[in-house]
């Protein structure tokens, strides 16, 4: 059962006889970041969202086992240094990287939610004078905001992830909100496999021509899916039952959306934001540098 597997996923054997092969001392490029008040986050979990069980499997764990599932899927190939956002943009278009443009978007994607927390108990954090005014604009408040963000969370009835973007270009309405299934991507150089949809529910059959000779670029512009459009992803929350199970319990997804809320940090939704003064010749291009890996 486990070789049946293995064979499903392109270079996995060739992977695992390599690093077999290896020292016990040999690099690997992707490893399980650190966040802000991380030792604490060890000892005493996120106060007021998550117990230090459930830190240690939705991050610890979790993170963990995906950034060494990604080393071992790229180790001894030409794509082994890549950053994890590199892997993403250019694994979306090749059917055979599949297994691996998963894990890579899983990797930035869980990463992205986690870094999005306020871990400090003694600062309640809230959104700037520049970020409120978007809020407005694009919701008519930030309680709309927080409700529509939820419900739509909430009403996921599989794993993903919510996300808070920005569209550069946008006046009338720069905030929006975008679902992604499973391990979809944000990213606008990924929107062959943002998966914006629940495929429990769609014709699987629509989504063949997601991959293939279309989505490719023949020239050196910047990769964008066609139709696609470049976004900044701000904010996001992780919908999957192995993040909340544990403190939650099944029925309990809507009051760990709720908590979530509450620790939202606020300060670090800003600095992903771009601003009027801070826009670059390269911004609406999907290739804004995050600080996520």
């Amino acid at each position: 059962m486990i070789i049946r597997s293995l064979t499903r996923r392109p270079g996995a054997i060739q992977s695992l006889a390599q690093n077999a092969c290896r020292a016990p001392y040999a690099r690997r490029l992707h490893g399980v970041p650190s966040l802000l008040n991380h030792d604490e986050l060890l000892k005493n979990g996120v106060p007021g969202l998550f117990s230090k069980k459930q830190f240690d499997i939705a991050y610890t764990q979790y993170q963990g086992h995906i950034v060494e599932s990604l080393n071992v899927s790229t180790s001894g190939s030409e794509i082994e240094n890549r950053d994890a956002k590199s892997l993403i943009v250019d694994c979306a278009r090749n059917p055979m990287m599949a297994y691996t443009f998963n894990l890579a978007s899983m990797a930035f994607n869980n990463h992205f939610f986690f870094r999005g927390l306020n871990t400090n108990p003694n600062i309640s954090s809230t959104p700037s004078a520049d970020l409120t005014p978007l809020i407005n604009r694009s919701f008519t408040s930030l309680e709309t905001l927080q409700e529509t963000m939820i419900l739509t969370a909430d009403a996921m009835f599989g794993p993903g992830f919510v996300w808070l973007v920005q569209t550069p270009d946008a006046k009338e309405q720069p905030l929006k909100l975008l679902t992604t299934y499973i391990a979809g991507s944000p990213l606008s150089g990924a929107h062959n496999r943002k998966q914006p949809a629940d495929l429990n529910t769609q014709n699987t059959t629509s989504y063949a021509g997601s991959f293939g000779a279309a989505s490719r670029q023949k020239d050196n512009k910047p990769k964008k899916a066609l139709g696609g459009v470049d976004v900044i992803p701000l904010l996001c929350v992780n919908t999957w039952e192995h993040v909340w199970l544990h403190d939650y319990g099944v029925a309990g997804k809507l009051s760990f959306l709720e908590n979530w809320w509450n620790k939202i940090d606020w300060a670090q939704v800003q600095q992903n934001a771009l601003f009027e003064s801070n826009k670059s010749p390269s911004a609406g291009q999907g290739f804004r540098q995050f600080h996520s890996s």
